[in-house]
């Protein structure tokens, strides 16, 4: 299928990378904090009546949580499961795709071959390219702007539905530069940013006045967005398959970005993005490194070497609260993450950051701490102490003569020693 391949590649060819960084990526993520130890509860087709393992998108109606996997439709309020196929109701698709609650009561269910389900607990409507306006009948992402339209990313364009008619912005009409539409953000005042592969970021006005911007006309770190979410103060973030995490400083530029190369950031391959409505911690999902959280500038993560995460490649994520979140997954369904926020503050996320942990001879390492630094020396495999200058006090210079392999950085502070694995190409 179209979205299969085309959005699967661009993950794929940054995972070759990660692959190659996953040593240093374990031990460097001591530069990661965790909250405190959260109670994981996992269901998936061995002990649940999830239809299928793989979590595509998560939905929460009050007490509701709808789980739209790649073989079926899933309704659970914590105690009993309804599953929705082709079988047993209208779904002509069981591979959904993207799921968006309107006013607690209805649920709007975008598939992969069968168009948009709009159902409201008893009654099903199809809307699909063949009997509506909708573009396409392979839909990624749903959202409902403030004045009740409602958005669809489809294969074939973006596609928004008012109620009672259609509108359209494909190359065609609007010029648009791919109409491989991924994902939907709606602004605080309306505005509406749309993610692509391969062929930037749509922004939309409050009137729907649209605006291109690509790595040619504005900077754009990154042509493709996989998932879109807008923080308490108006600012998109944008999850990107190569580019790590990006926001927007301006109206389309100056972009703000965080990557391997200036951040903790073990991976530019982002998989999904959910900014906590409750304290702003903004959460993405990755193929090889599980959840990665950051909070203004201190980064943590959950993953399944720090917490028992039961499957490093999440493909959804979503807040219930401040406290329960969910994850959808790969391979191992989808899991509940009970935070334990009592007695937590932001001391217990203070420490020592180290970024790039893989770079060039030559290039500098960034040394984040609040701690006095004494003393920096490098090691070799064979042990040898290798003297590097400080120039400035929290920044690390490579000698250029430094050949590449595996190294060890040794960092002296007031009242600790900090040693980190670095590779060097």
């Amino acid at each position: 299928m179209k979205e299969k391949d085309t959005q699967g590649d661009l993950l794929k060819n940054n995972k070759i990378m990660d692959l190659k960084n996953w040593l240093s990526i374990l031990l460097s993520f001591g530069s990661f904090f965790i909250l405190s130890q959260p109670q994981l509860t996992n269901y998936n087709q061995n002990n649940s009546p999830l239809p299928f393992n793989t979590v595509r998108c998560i939905a929460i109606q009050d007490s509701i949580k709808w789980f739209g996997t790649d073989d079926g439709l899933a309704r659970f309020d914590n105690q009993n499961w309804t599953i929705y196929n082709s079988s047993n109701s209208p779904l002509t698709s069981n591979d959904i795709r993207a799921l968006k609650v309107e006013n607690d009561s209805i649920l709007w269910i975008g598939t992969i071959s069968g168009g948009v389900f709009r159902f409201n607990g008893i009654n099903w409507i199809n809307y699909t390219e063949f009997n509506s306006g909708l573009l396409d009948n392979l839909v990624r992402g749903i959202e409902i702007d403030l004045e009740d339209n409602i958005w669809f990313a489809t294969t074939e364009g973006i596609s928004m539905f008012d109620r009672i008619n259609w509108y359209h912005w494909t190359i065609a009409s609007h010029g648009l530069q791919t109409n491989n539409i991924t994902s939907i953000g709606i602004g605080l005042q309306n505005e509406k940013y749309i993610g692509t592969i391969n062929g930037g970021l749509d922004y939309f006005t409050p009137n729907n006045q649209l605006t291109i911007h690509s790595i040619v006309e504005s900077g754009l770190p990154d042509n493709s967005a996989l998932d879109i979410d807008i923080d308490a103060n108006g600012k998109p973030w944008f999850a990107t398959p190569a580019a790590g995490l990006v926001t927007d400083l301006g109206n389309g530029g100056p972009w703000d970005r965080f990557n391997m190369s200036n951040s903790p950031i073990p991976t530019n391959g982002l998989t999904c993005l959910a900014i906590d409505p409750f304290d702003q911690r903004i959460f993405m999902g990755t193929e090889l490194n599980g959840i990665l959280i950051k909070k203004e500038n201190i980064w943590f993560s959950y993953n399944m070497e720090n917490i028992g995460l039961q499957d490093n490649y999440i493909t959804s994520l979503t807040h219930e609260n401040n406290q329960i979140k969910w994850a959808g997954t790969y391979d191992h369904g989808v899991i509940r993450i009970e935070e334990n926020t009592s007695g937590q503050s932001d001391n217990q996320l203070t420490g020592i950051q180290i970024y790039p942990t893989l770079l060039s001879a030559g290039e500098s390492i960034n040394i984040d701490t609040e701690d006095e630094i004494n003393q920096v020396y490098l090691f070799n495999d064979l042990g040898s102490k290798i003297y590097i200058d400080r120039e400035p006090t929290n920044q690390i210079k490579l000698p250029t003569s430094l050949g590449s392999g595996n190294y060890i950085l040794q960092i002296s502070l007031s009242n600790s020693i900090v040693r980190k694995k670095i590779v060097v190409l």
